[in-house]
């Protein structure tokens, strides 16, 4: 009922920005494009660089291809307060989670720096890149990167692994999003501290996806009818004009909750409640009701699931350093450095331990005629092995010790994790279900150390408007806490990335090759070949 009217809403929106936006603004467009996409793979899968962060648009499986077709119409008002639009495009494909799928439709509204959006729409990490930081100023010319900055400028950009809980994955999750998108400065402090946040509730959509892709496997859980939330702060302190460092740090959090959890064997196994009060424990994380499971009365109502971050940029004339890490954590775990906890006679005792589970990255950010060919070199280590330590107990009648551990991260003992279309929402390194082959929808091994390395330029810099990306992921992955692995595999992937992106034409291709050689998901060597073409249908 709830995905009825927040569809009816989006449909309402949509017909009121198109019948009376043109006769109040002041600038208005309408633009389009086309995109061809095909895989050819030689191995167990499609390679991981050419699945990870591309907003589940690609397919795990081999030898796939896809059309993709969308529009976007906005403008400004008159008053110059006010903008709007509308965007959305569909997808056909072979060898993938569906044959046809909208990948985006959403609506939006801005007042100033406020936005509401409405429907699906992509979004991407945190803090892994400063707004000033680029891949190359000619790149950015080409009227697809400019109009469309996601079909290809966003991917040559971001050289990031992914966030912990948000990375950009999988599929967007229709939602109704209230958002400040850009820094803007808080009052009274001379533009030295700026904020910016959101907030949005939504529902998963691969119902069907779930129940299909489970059949095979009795006891695996799949959902329907999940619902969605999220939220973020984030600031900024400094000025890069007055002192050259720049500090920004800010708590995002997820939560899934409601919906109907089943198995092939059993058929339906738990139901979880959507009432108001619900939509309240997930935006305050509370336990569960009485008409939750127990262990959702002990604990969070829901599967909740967040991320602390911090960044230091120190832009510079020759370059932009920039320096951040992310710690997640599951419900109230590693959510600070200490927890409350029980002992044996069900007294609470404050318990101190340090984070060990971390994200550290650092992006260099060319700007000198030096080594002109490259735009950003940027690092990063991933740790999960942690996760609290492998023991978890609630206080009972028989044993009243509280001990929290095996936070077992994206998996959930009554969901079946944090995925959508099969593809992990979170860091990619943590191999999507989409990968298994017992058609399970939990992940195999979210415990692993891992290094990605990234780098991206063009060669502007001899009159020619091609761009690449280079990446490199070296993983050690064990398992899980409860189902170890039982030897180490490792797992090394390899990415070459190209455009041709002439500046101002409507035209863009790239090839893509990537390589992995791993003992977890399999020896694969695929090429990626895209094209894309934008236009205008009319600007006023």
């Amino acid at each position: 009922m709830k995905h009825l009217i927040m569809r009816k809403f989006l449909t309402y929106t949509i017909i009121f920005i198109f019948l009376a936006a043109p006769g109040i603004s002041q600038e208005s467009s309408l633009k389009y494009f086309v995109q061809l996409n095909s895989i050819s793979t030689d191995g167990d899968n499609t390679p991981y660089w050419l699945t990870a962060n591309r907003q589940g648009l690609t397919s795990a499986e081999r030898n796939s291809y896809y059309g993709r077709y969308g529009v976007d119409y906005g403008g400004i008002f008159k008053n110059n307060n006010f903008g709007y639009r509308i965007s959305g495009d569909i997808v056909t494909a072979h060898n993938s989670n569906a044959d046809f799928f909208v990948q985006q439709l959403f609506g939006e509204i801005s007042w100033q720096w406020l936005t509401l959006s409405i429907g699906s729409k992509e979004h991407f990490s945190e803090t892994r890149i400063h707004p000033t930081q680029y891949a190359g100023s000619r790149i950015i010319g080409n009227k697809v990167n400019k109009w469309f900055p996601n079909l290809h400028y966003n991917n040559l950009t971001m050289l990031s692994s992914g966030g912990m809980t948000y990375s950009g994955n999988s599929r967007p999750i229709p939602q109704v999003r209230l958002e400040i998108p850009e820094y803007i400065p808080f009052p009274w402090t001379k533009g030295w501290l700026k904020i910016r946040g959101h907030i949005a509730y939504g529902r998963f959509t691969d119902d069907s996806y779930q129940e299909k892709f489970t059949k095979g496997n009795d006891i695996t859980i799949y959902g329907k009818n999940i619902h969605y939330h999220s939220k973020a702060g984030f600031i900024e302190i400094g000025k890069a004009e007055k002192f050259p460092l720049l500090f920004e740090g800010g708590l995002e959090m997820y939560t899934q909750f409601g919906g109907d959890m089943y198995t092939h064997k059993d058929g339906l196994k738990v139901s979880m409640p959507t009432s108001l009060a619900d939509y309240w424990k997930a935006f305050i994380p509370l336990s569960g009701s009485d008409d939750t499971p127990e262990v959702e009365q002990t604990n969070i109502s829901g599967n909740m699931i967040g991320s602390w971050h911090a960044a230091f940029t120190v832009p510079t004339k020759i370059m932009d350093i920039r320096v951040y890490g992310e710690h997640m954590f599951e419900d109230f775990s590693q959510l600070f450095f200490f927890e409350y906890q029980s002992d044996r006679h069900g007294e609470r005792n404050i318990i101190y331990y340090p984070w060990k589970d971390m994200l550290y990255g650092i992006r260099l950010t060319n700007k000198s005629k030096v080594f002109p060919f490259i735009s950003a070199l940027q690092y990063e280590y991933l740790s999960t092995k942690d996760q609290s330590g492998a023991l978890y107990h609630d206080p009972s009648d028989h044993f009243s010790e509280q001990m929290d551990g095996n936070d077992n991260y994206y998996n959930h003992g009554i969901y079946p994790g944090w995925h959508h279309w099969g593809m992990g929402i979170g860091n990619p390194l943590i191999i999507s279900p989409a990968y298994n082959d017992n058609s399970s929808l939990k992940f195999r091994s979210n415990r692993l150390i891992a290094h990605n390395i990234g780098v991206n330029g063009s060669l502007e810099c001899v009159q020619l408007p091609i761009a690449y990306r280079l990446q490199y992921a070296y993983s050690e992955n064990w398992g899980t806490h409860v189902n170890p692995l039982e030897n180490i595999r490792y797992s090394t992937s390899l990415l070459g990335e190209f455009i041709y992106a002439p500046s101002g034409k409507g035209w863009l291709g790239s090839i893509a090759v990537a390589y992995d050689k791993s003992s977890f998901i399999g020896e694969n060597l695929g090429v990626m070949f895209t094209l894309t073409k934008v236009g205008e249908i009319f600007r006023k």
